[in-house]
């Protein structure tokens, strides 16, 4: 895809900015923040390294979101796991295993991911799957998260949104009938995409329990924009979530107002953070604090962050309206969290 969005006002933030506006805030938000690198393609950058290495020595976990190219074709894992001694994840797209479907929204096929989690093992890296889905690959989700699943690796699904450059594809959006028939039962059979998972139906009150009783503590599962999440563009721009960058929804820029001050005291990004002031079915639904609905998918179908996630099929009629998925995804929320208890890093990250 060509980019279309006119060139930014701003320029990129140089090394020191990052360092400062962007690096050195994350604590100040949070005791255990972890940073994630995307792009482009970061280990493109001249200052890659020397950012990785600034981020381990906050004490940081740094992803690093990669089409794997790099990963094959040059020593970056390696490098990359010796500026941050060891505390970095690569984030892999794949988003098909069918090469055709791969190719036509990656520009690879479905082997280079493979080719660079093979390095990943090699090298004793972790790694993650990444796949973004769109109308275009819904015809091999399902076959795309049980090979993930018999991988025993964990993915993110990543909502395809019209930003930037994709401006001109709004075809690709999913919506409500995909997510009931195609894009949830898939996601569901695996336990391991729970993470940003919307809509998500396990039961508020055993989401605390397994909490308590695992040591694992997550602030909700299903959407993260303003919560787990904050995003910062090239030029500095700061959203709520990465899917609404080069958006609307910017809420300040870091040469201009601390990143720390912009994610704790925003309005928006308070109100993300309490959920009161969501809005149609996601305001009303009992699984409004644990799920929330997808707010960037919100965005681009309605213009508001606040409103009813426009691809669930869920119609509460109020708090006390349970779905009929909540039983299935209790059970395979303390299969996901035991997972994380149990294995590295995310036994560190959370």
């Amino acid at each position: 895809m060509s980019r279309v969005s006119p060139p930014p006002e701003r320029k990129e933030l140089d090394t020191e900015e990052a360092k400062s506006l962007v690096l050195d805030e994350l604590p100040k938000i949070s005791s255990n923040a972890a940073v994630a690198f995307s792009g482009g393609e970061h280990l493109l950058r001249p200052d890659a390294y020397e950012l990785l290495a600034h981020s381990a020595g906050l004490g940081m976990w740094s992803f690093i979101n990669t089409n794997g190219r790099m990963l094959i074709e040059t020593g970056a894992v390696r490098e990359a796991m010796r500026a941050t001694d060891g505390r970095v994840i690569f984030v892999l797209s794949l988003n098909s295993v069918d090469d055709d479907l791969n190719r036509e929204s990656r520009e690879d096929d479905s082997s280079v991911a493979m080719r660079a989690a093979e390095v990943c093992r090699k090298e004793g890296a972790y790694y993650f799957f990444i796949v973004m889905v769109s109308k275009e690959n819904l015809s091999t989700l399902g076959k795309t998260v049980q090979f993930l699943k018999d991988s025993g690796v964990p993915m993110l699904r990543s909502p395809f949104v019209p930003r930037g450059a994709a401006s001109q594809f709004r075809e690709l959006m999913f919506g409500r009938e995909d997510m009931c028939q195609t894009i949830h039962p898939a996601l569901t059979s695996n336990p391991l995409s729970y993470i940003s998972f919307t809509p998500f139906f396990a039961s508020p009150e055993a989401m605390a329990e397994v909490w308590q009783q695992f040591d694992v503590k997550i602030d909700g599962l299903g959407c993260q924009a303003g919560r787990a999440f904050a995003a910062v563009g090239a030029e500095g721009d700061v959203v709520p979530c990465v899917q609404l960058l080069d958006s609307g929804c910017v809420r300040g820029n870091v040469r201009d107002k601390p990143l720390s001050e912009i994610v704790l005291t925003d309005e928006v990004f308070v109100a993300l953070r309490s959920r009161a002031e969501l809005k149609g079915n996601c305001g009303r639904c009992r699984y409004r604090d644990t799920c929330g609905g997808c707010r960037a998918l919100a965005y681009y179908h309605h213009g508001d962050i606040m409103a009813s996630d426009p691809t669930c099929f869920f119609e509460p009629e109020d708090r006390d309206t349970h779905s009929e998925l909540e039983e299935t995804q209790t059970a395979q929320l303390a299969e996901f969290l035991l997972y994380l208890k149990f294995n590295q890093p995310w036994n560190s990250l959370f």
